[in-house]
């Protein structure tokens, strides 16, 4: 969520659009900071009243190249691009300048967002009724280790129940 609403920024910007006064002194009026107005009447002279708009854009990895080769062949500032492109946060231009000279265009590669999906689903397993003659190296491997966990599976349980049989059993005085 925003800090300012999109009225409030309006407010600011016409008033620092009449020239009356400038953005510290609207600053100290309005509680905020001078670049933050600074931005916003730049956004506004460029982009109007779609420029307070909130919209949540993913950005491809093409056109982030693009902003970045605008940025240095027309040697603009991160607030003029970020102003020229729509691009609500300067700081984005500068993680992308950032992995973009660490890691090239495959760096800035949208990646996918919350939590990431297990890789490969392990499917448990099951024993074939297949004669040993016409099992593989690696069909053998896995029944055997199959089969070992399952005693020593069993042996555990049977140790656990033993235990607390002989705990709920009354001593012998």
């Amino acid at each position: 969520m925003s800090k300012y609403t999109k009225a409030f920024k309006l407010e600011v910007v016409k008033k620092a659009l009449t020239g009356t006064s400038g953005a510290k002194r609207l600053a100290a009026i309005y509680g905020a900071h001078h670049t933050s107005i600074q931005r916003w009447v730049d956004s506004y002279r460029s982009n109007g009243n779609s420029s307070f708009n909130k919209s949540y854009t993913c950005y491809s990895s093409s056109f982030k190249v693009s902003v970045l080769k605008h940025m240095t062949r027309h040697k603009r500032s991160l607030r003029q691009t970020s102003t020229h492109f729509k691009i609500p946060a300067i700081s984005s231009i500068l993680q992308w300048q950032k992995l973009y000279n660490q890691g090239g265009i495959t760096a800035l590669e949208p990646r996918p967002r919350g939590r990431p999906a297990m890789a490969q689903r392990l499917k448990p397993f099951k024993p074939t009724n297949k004669p040993v003659e016409e099992m593989t190296q690696a069909e053998l491997m896995r029944e055997v280790q199959y089969r070992r966990a399952e005693t020593a599976y069993l042996k555990k349980l049977e140790a656990v129940l033993q235990a607390r049989e002989s705990a709920t059993q009354p001593k012998p005085k």
